[in-house]
């Protein structure tokens, strides 16, 4: 299954600001090197605090929240110390992100706030952000991204009674989604997935569609090679993954499929469950708004019950790692 409740979506925020080494003194560098923490033998350092710290203050602000520095200083270092936890296990799963992707996310950034991509390093560099350091912070999040999937793929499921309980106790809720409801369009896609093991790399799976894509443009049958090539359950539907709605597949598919237009084949795309070769068949304006309602509902419970299985976990692996926080040094001016 590729479907997932947990799209990744990227805003343009303000995360660092740029601190040069070279022109500092000695005392300078080692203020800007100090180590705040350890964690499982990876060190944070008080210049890494400091770049997060600027952007969690502009957060802070754009809120309208009042909190202690002492406080919000706290609260940050924990948050770096999840996501160095985060990235040290998805380095052990081998889960990267290709370069290809990075840009397809700084692109989508960059569209979804009517820039550029020459406006938004202007952007950036207005807050005092490198575009290096911003395409860094892109990649972490997207491995957390797919490690969430990954950890997550099959621990969650809603019952038809969940959400019979959930659209009986918010009636004006689902109004509401009823009525915007017009405003969605559905795709009717299909797809080849060829899931990568010991046997079949990344080169080699995206080759395979690479062949497979050429046999289809010169007049192969899609559906018969899905039936033959796919390593997907939908393979004896022919690939048919019949309609799907904003948020029924994970980002990196449902960024494909948006680009394609209708009978359009797609290059070969990664996902963190293999590659596919995708064809958008059809769109249409969602109109059933019974099946609409009660597959949002299913959405939004599936969302939060991931939220707190994923809090859970992350709890668990921050309780088994060595973490040692060095008040001495973060408390020092």
């Amino acid at each position: 299954m590729m479907r997932s409740t947990t799209p990744c979506r990227w805003a343009l925020v303000g995360l660092f600001f740029t601190l040069s080494l070279l022109c500092a003194g000695p005392a300078a560098a080692a203020e800007l090197t100090r180590v705040v923490a350890v964690v499982n033998n990876e060190p944070i350092t008080s210049s890494e605090l400091q770049q997060y710290m600027v952007r969690a203050k502009r957060q802070v602000a754009k809120q309208g929240v009042q909190i202690p520095e002492d406080e919000l200083r706290q609260q940050v270092l924990e948050q770096m110390i999840l996501e160095k936890l985060q990235l040290q296990v998805a380095k052990r799963m081998g889960i990267t992100v290709e370069n290809a992707a990075i840009d397809r996310a700084i692109e989508d950034i960059a569209r979804r706030n009517n820039l550029t991509l020459d406006a938004l390093k202007q952007a950036l560099a207005a807050d005092g952000i490198t575009f290096e350091q911003f395409r860094e912070q892109i990649r972490r999040e997207m491995i957390i991204a797919r490690l969430r999937d990954r950890e997550m793929e099959g621990r969650v499921t809603v019952s038809d009674a969940e959400v019979d309980h959930f659209l009986a106790n918010n009636p004006d809720l689902m109004r509401r989604i009823e009525a915007e409801a017009g405003n969605v369009m559905q795709t009717h896609v299909r797809h080849i997935l060829i899931r990568t093991n010991q046997a079949t790399n990344d080169e080699a799976a995206k080759a395979k569609l690479l062949a497979l894509r050429e046999r289809i443009v010169n007049g192969a049958d899609f559906a018969e090679l899905a039936k033959a090539n796919s390593d997907d359950g939908s393979a004896f539907k022919g690939g048919d993954l019949g309609w799907i709605n904003p948020g029924d597949t994970v980002p990196e598919f449902e960024e494909a499929m948006n680009r394609l237009a209708p009978g359009e084949i797609s290059q070969p795309v990664k996902t963190p469950f293999g590659w596919h070769l995708i064809q958008v068949l059809e769109r249409r304006p969602l109109t059933d708004s019974e099946d609409y309602r009660r597959n949002y509902a299913r959405q939004l419970l599936r969302r939060q019950k991931l939220e707190q299985t994923y809090n859970a976990w992350l709890q668990t692996i921050r309780a088994e790692a060595f973490v040692e926080i060095r008040r001495d040094a973060l408390e020092a001016k």
